[in-house]
């Protein structure tokens, strides 16, 4: 008697701990299901945004200006990129989903000096220049140079000639 007891108290926990995870699996999904509808939101909402003249950065990786925003049919959206300088431009048109965000220019800017900055501090201290800095290319569109800001420290020691 005592065990049929116990067995007919493990089933019942059995089916508690079913229960449990049956409604945690329930709550994942609804959570999961709601971040990606966010998630697709803002994306919509972003490529609503976008204007010409705005830096993209497509899909592919490629980074460009959109020169001409196009509405081929209704629903059915195609934009104008324009890469490179002036000089050698290159445009290509894309659908506009494929644009998978703006660059925001600002911030590249930001970061840049930020690097530009640690680069010249670490040669003032006799530091290495790290690599970061030798990737630093341009600030606010003007080509420029870490090493040209600051004169090479001289060496202390003395060299003497060996025969």
């Amino acid at each position: 008697m005592i065990t049929e007891i116990l067995v007919g108290a493990n089933d019942i926990v059995s089916y508690i701990l079913i229960g449990v995870l049956l409604v945690g699996m329930i709550v994942m999904m609804f959570v999961q299901s709601r971040r990606s509808k966010k998630a697709q939101d803002d994306y919509v909402a972003m490529l609503d945004t976008l204007r010409v003249g705005v830096k993209v950065k497509m899909a592919s990786g490629l980074l460009g200006r959109i020169k001409e925003i196009r509405e081929e049919a209704p629903g059915f959206k195609t934009i104008v990129v324009s890469t490179g300088d002036d000089k050698n431009a290159t445009t290509m048109t894309f659908m506009i989903e494929a644009v998978q965000g703006i660059v925001n220019e600002e911030a590249i800017n930001r970061m840049n000096v930020e690097q530009l900055a640690k680069a010249v501090n670490a040669q003032e201290e006799g530091a290495a220049v790290t690599n970061e800095a030798d990737n630093v290319t341009k600030v606010n569109g003007e080509p420029i140079d870490a090493k040209a800001d600051v004169a090479p420290k001289k060496s202390t020691k003395t060299r003497t000639k060996s025969n």
